[in-house]
């Protein structure tokens, strides 16, 4: 049987998610990233481990009164379709209620039918669009989720 366990992010966990944003996100970010993200709100970093080995996360800061903002979720692409998404959003739900905070909102790339159509499951709606927010200049659906408390 598959173990799938949530937990905070810690520092000694960069490398791990270094490689996850590489290999789901094609991204190379600098470690004082994660830091920093973490340093703004340790509870809305989350990382999910399954049979003891990090496979996904979830990175949220809060960004204004009662909003969370998601900065970034990947999941390693083997392991998509296995609810490890869903469950790390659900840990930063119970997380925002905990702060107080009331909604969720993100930014996903327009192209990105796959990751919209998961945040609309998870009951996300698009409110606004922003040309080129991304670095190669793709645009961005905004997304917005209102939590029940």
């Amino acid at each position: 049987m598959v173990m799938l366990v949530v937990r905070n992010f810690s520092p000694a966990d960069i490398h791990a998610i270094t490689n996850v944003v590489k290999d789901s996100l094609g991204e190379i970010y600098q470690t004082s990233l994660y830091l920093t993200i973490h340093n703004h709100w340790p509870e809305g970093f989350q990382v999910a481990l399954k049979d003891g080995r990090i496979v996904a996360f979830v990175a949220a800061v809060v960004s204004g009164p009662k909003v969370a903002r998601v900065l970034m979720l990947a999941v390693r692409p083997e392991c998509r379709g296995q609810f490890i998404g869903s469950a790390l959003m659900e840990e930063l739900y119970r997380q925002c209620i905990g702060k107080g905070l009331d909604s969720v909102v993100l930014e996903v790339r327009t192209s990105n039918a796959r990751a919209r159509a998961f945040y609309e499951k998870l009951g996300f709606t698009v409110f606004d669009d922003i040309k080129k927010f991304y670095r190669n200049g793709e645009d961005a659906f905004k997304m917005m989720k209102v939590l029940q408390s």
